[in-house]
């Protein structure tokens, strides 16, 4: 019996696509191997990922500055397709009370609010942007679906577009906690550790949505078969230090795009 793999990376589905309408491209940024999965709506089906553009982040002996410039690049491309960007909301998702599901928390609390500062003469003379920052939680903790939460949100405060991070699961092992995903399709929550809730996309908030990640969790049944424990997830004896690491070079990366005149003293100043 073929396994499915349980996975949020593209690039661990790519090499299953049977059917055209998808593309692999590689390249280097700033010293960084990429990779770049281009999804067709012909290809969806494929390799049952949603149409657009996965870039894939291999981190190996990289330093944390370069991957923070190469993550700002990409970030800063996809931004770029979108008419007058100039209020942001960045979403911390997963649960920051489970160390291997809190990038999203961790990394949120490393980026300032900046939208309730709009009136002061400092924020112009800064050449600031407001950015909104939110951690949603999970539904176990709110019983409110993280969709919901940043559908109606959105409606009232009108973001140009949301920026979600979160927690990913891949199904090799070289890639766990060694890699970064940026996708402009969104996130299906969840839906790495079968435990699918709704998707976080355009479609169901009503802005484009900008989604980054890091696989730190791995089924038991991709490494070692015959120990095959359905539900069984694996994470790094390090997960608290590769949370703190990744959260360091997403923030950086995010910070850079998002407010770039500010300074690593006024970013500081300015978190609570």
């Amino acid at each position: 019996m073929k396994r499915v793999k349980r996975t949020d990376l593209a690039l661990e589905l790519t090499g299953e696509a049977e059917e055209k309408g998808v593309s692999l491209e590689e390249g280097i940024i700033d010293g960084v191997e990429v990779h770049t999965v281009t999804v067709s709506k012909h290809g969806e089906k494929a390799i049952g990922k949603s149409a657009g553009r996965y870039v894939t982040l291999h981190c190996g002996d990289c330093s944390s500055s370069q991957l923070a410039s190469a993550a700002a690049k990409c970030l800063r491309t996809f931004l770029g397709r979108i008419a007058g960007w100039e209020r942001i909301m960045v979403v911390g998702l997963g649960n920051d009370s489970i160390t291997p599901d809190s990038l999203g928390s961790a990394t949120v609390k490393k980026i300032p609010a900046t939208a309730h500062l709009t009136h002061i003469k400092e924020f112009r003379e800064l050449g600031m942007r407001s950015v909104i920052v939110l951690e949603t939680g999970v539904m176990a903790q709110t019983g409110i679906e993280s969709t919901d939460q940043l559908y109606y949100i959105t409606r009232y405060l009108l973001p140009s577009a949301i920026i979600a991070i979160d927690s990913l699961a891949c199904s090799e092992y070289d890639r766990l906690a060694s890699t970064i995903q940026l996708t402009d399709t969104g996130i299906a929550l969840g839906s790495g550790v079968s435990n699918r809730r709704k998707r976080l996309t355009e479609s169901t908030v009503g802005v484009p949505v900008i989604a980054i990640g890091v696989p730190t969790v791995i089924d038991l049944g991709n490494i070692a078969p015959d120990q095959d424990k359905r539900g069984l997830m694996v994470t790094p004896q390090d997960i608290d230090l590769c949370i703190r690491k990744y959260s360091d070079i997403i923030s950086s990366a995010v910070n850079s795009v998002v407010n770039p005149e500010l300074t690593a003293e006024e970013i500081n100043s300015l978190l609570f």
